[in-house]
């Protein structure tokens, strides 16, 4: 047996061996992977929800019926809400909003796309026309939408909608402010229920909560 024999058998059974203790190994860590590895932080928050809510405008409680879905829209999501407002008079007053939202290059930060440039491209509103600049975020079970308008006068109107996960549906959080002072609060209680309503029209006026 040459010199170069010898070498090559105790090179095979070198790398032999080597197999023999990488292959537990790397399937310990493929079995070991989340299941949900692909998916992406949206994902959990699709369905659609139904329930009550309660706001407070300066002292006054009135009820609201919610309707919420949240689905997948191109590469991002699509949030579809309605509003019952029962007033006095025995009117039903009801607000529809669509707003889809698309990842932007900071993680969970996702943009809104409410209307079309002169390329085609769905772009976010402009808040110096009058117009809310909506952005959304997920942290954990919290899927959060911001919206800010600039007033006639200069000042900021902004509200915050917090959505949390529970293991019936999700509560809703909601708060409004005329710059730093909040004039308006809203909590509700929503269940999933099964189906998705069908996709409401982009309605820009609507994005913010109606004063009564």
């Amino acid at each position: 047996m040459t010199a170069s024999t010898t070498f090559e058998k105790w090179h095979q059974a070198r790398t032999r061996l080597a197999w023999a203790l990488l292959l537990p190994a790397a399937t310990l860590v493929l079995v070991q992977l989340p299941v949900h590895a692909g998916s992406t932080s949206f994902e959990r928050f699709f369905g659609s929800y139904k329930g009550m809510s309660t706001s407070v405008p300066e002292g006054e409680t009135s009820r609201r019926e919610l309707s919420i879905a949240i689905k997948p829209y191109e590469n991002g999501f699509i949030i579809e809400a309605e509003t019952r407002m029962h007033k006095t008079n025995k009117r039903v007053k009801r607000v529809q909003t669509s707003i889809s939202f698309r990842p932007t290059r900071r993680k969970n930060i996702y943009e809104s796309a409410m209307r079309r440039d002169l390329f085609g491209h769905a772009v976010p509103l402009d808040p110096l026309k009058g117009d809310p600049f909506v952005w959304a975020t997920v942290s954990g079970n919290n899927l959060t939408v911001y919206a800010v308008r600039i007033t006639d006068n200069g000042a900021q109107d902004m509200q915050i909608d917090k959505r949390t996960l529970t293991p019936q549906g999700m509560d809703l959080d909601f708060t409004r402010f005329h710059d730093t002072d909040p004039i308006r609060r809203l909590t509700g209680v929503l269940k999933k229920v099964g189906g998705v309503p069908p996709k409401a029209p982009p309605d820009k006026d609507s994005v913010f909560e109606p004063e009564s």
